[in-house]
């Protein structure tokens, strides 16, 4: 029942299925501002995070609760288990797809009696986005069985497809001078048509699974559980990286937070292509910790793998994104976009650090653990961004505040993950783990050559002592 596709297909997969879209859509980013104006740009960013925060929000962290538990299953080799967790999911998502429908019907029928909340055709286009967001669940649902199976091939692929059919559908229809409405409308048919062929091709990796109707209490509050813990690491980190932009659009406007927003997207989608090397990690913890009394070899190869390709990314577009963002958006735009777009690879380079460690503790369902961590550093960087924005109101100043509570705070974090997880000279790990991250840190703050060089030097020399130990890197983890 179970088949391995091997770590490097996975995460090769995982990778394609972070970037494809967005290059796609950075690419068609100066089309669209051009044709929608910079104020419609920033509605439509706003929307499309409305769209986002709702997905993750109001799905209360099933999504990877499915992919653990179906991986559990499919570790003991149990078909009931498998077959009983599907239809519990199956059953959740769908109540709470029907129940976003009637939200959009109620919305609708406020404005059929006059009331509108918005300016301009704003609500005609909520209503159809929240359309979507009911999609959105069915796609959730499929996605995560498909990757419970460690099928991340399956998976990007149809996910890709629908981004890039998407992206393909707005700017056809952009060009035919149509709105913000038709804009939406046309992703909402689009993956309608998606999420129906994603449903077929999940049915077919389950031969013995039937639909049923029963209640299948323990799993359902099995994934309950599960999902509660990743549903609360999903809220903080939505307030963390996502109100910045209201706050911008706010108090700033839009046309600010359209260029405020496309720099936070950009570190996003590289953030999420650090975590989609490394995303099957998950899934590969919930089946191994079943079979292994030991699987803390796998965090420290992966925590190591993780950082030195992120830091080593981030060190390369620093080095290279001025002249290529000049050339894409061109001089002016890229100067709005510019100053926030530094500050938001410095946040990075400390935000690469908590990537393995998120996918592991859940993975092992240390759940209580994780869940306390992120809330912990998050709501820090939530403190910081609004005490820095009180003093300074500037749009860099929600950065500013971010990236001083994550100098303060993932060193904690660290501290207490060695010393629940290694167990061994805590305040040594501590403090090297985080050095290369504040060493790149450093070479983007400076900005001169001579620092570059030095501290990418002394950077990879720690990298390499440290992290590619023999201790604690094994090769033949990634290769399997």
């Amino acid at each position: 029942m179970q088949k391995s596709f091997g770590n490097i297909r996975n995460s090769t997969w995982n990778l394609a299925n972070i970037l494809l879209y967005p290059i796609a859509f950075l690419a068609a980013t100066p089309y669209f501002i051009n044709k929608l104006g910079e104020d419609d740009f920033g509605i439509w960013m706003l929307i499309n995070s409305y769209v986002y925060i709702a997905v993750h929000i109001v799905s209360f962290g099933l999504g990877n609760s499915i992919t653990a538990y179906i991986a559990e299953a499919l570790g003991k080799g149990n078909a009931g288990k498998l077959s009983a967790y599907v239809n519990s999911s199956t059953r959740l998502l769908g109540w709470i797809s029907i129940l976003t429908v009637l939200v959009s019907l109620l919305f609708l029928l406020i404005n059929v009696f006059g009331i509108n909340l918005f300016k301009g055709n704003i609500d005609a286009v909520l209503i159809i986005a929240t359309v979507i967001i009911s999609v959105k669940f069915w796609e959730l649902l499929f996605q995560s069985i498909i990757k419970g199976f460690e099928r991340y091939d399956l998976a990007s692929i149809y996910n890709i497809s629908t981004k890039l059919l998407v992206l393909a559908t707005q700017i056809i229809i952009v060009y035919t001078s149509n709105g913000l409405y038709e804009i939406f409308a046309g992703s909402l048919i689009v993956n309608v048509v998606m999420v129906i062929i994603q449903g077929f091709v999940t049915r077919r990796l389950m031969p013995e699974y039937r639909f049923s109707l029963a209640k299948f209490k323990d799993e359902r509050k099995d994934l309950f559980h599960f999902g509660f813990w990743t549903w609360l690491q999903t809220i903080v980190s939505v307030l963390a990286y996502q109100i910045d932009r209201f706050v911008v659009a706010s108090f700033l406007g839009t046309a600010v937070a359209g260029y405020y927003i496309l720099a936070s997207t950009i570190i996003n989608h590289m953030h999420m292509a650090f975590g989609a090397v490394v995303s099957w990690l998950f899934p590969k913890i919930a089946r191994k910790k079943e079979i292994l009394k030991n699987v803390t070899n796998y965090f420290q190869t992966l925590r190591g793998f993780s950082i030195g390709i992120s830091l080593f990314a981030i060190l390369i577009t620093y080095l290279f994104y001025e002249p290529v963002f000049s050339l894409w958006l061109g001089a002016e735009k890229f100067g709005k976009m510019s100053k926030f777009f530094s500050l938001f690879l410095m946040l990075e380079t400390f935000m690469v650090m908590t990537i393995v460690p998120l996918f592991y503790l859940n993975g092992m369902k240390m759940l209580k653990f994780i869940t306390s961590l992120e809330i912990m550093y998050k709501f820090g960087a939530i403190l910081g961004m609004f005490i820095m924005f009180f003093v300074l109101r500037a749009a860099e100043s929600l950065i500013i505040g971010q990236l001083v509570a994550m100098v303060i705070l993932v060193p904690v974090e660290y501290y207490l993950i060695n010393r629940k997880i290694l167990k061994s000279n805590m305040f040594g790990e501590t403090i090297i783990t985080i050095l290369p991250s504040v060493l790149i840190t450093l070479i983007i703050y400076f900005d001169q050559l001579h620092f570059t060089i030095g501290l990418s030097i002394l950077s990879l020399l720690i990298f390499y002592w440290y992290y590619l130990n023999g201790k604690r890197f094994q090769l033949k983890l990634l290769l399997e």
